[in-house]
């Protein structure tokens, strides 16, 4: 019989134990969702900063271009022809 109470109780230590080892590892998990709500947020914050810089950029291009004086839009087509004249030579030869 005193065998039997001792397999109970030794039953009751390894359901502690195991309890035990479930709240630690329940309390892991939370910290962990924890964290990962907080890295969740900074990356969208920085999404939303990274859109941010790509639209002042954006605009901070299209200032410039507008800032161009006629010589330098002149010079700005020029070079955008003589690029598409070299193009067409290059698609002519392809061609032949």
């Amino acid at each position: 019989m005193e065998d039997k109470f001792a397999e109970i109780n030794k039953l009751k230590d390894y359901i502690k134990q195991i309890l035990s080892m479930y709240e630690n590892e329940k309390q892991k998990n939370s910290e962990l969702n924890i964290n990962i709500e907080k890295l969740i947020s900074e990356l969208n914050e920085k999404k939303e900063l990274i859109n941010n810089l790509k639209n002042k950029t954006q605009t901070l291009k299209i200032a410039k271009i507008i800032s161009l004086t006629e010589e330098d839009k002149q010079e700005v087509k020029n070079k955008i022809n003589k690029i598409v004249r070299e193009i067409d030579k290059s698609i002519g030869l392809l061609n032949e």
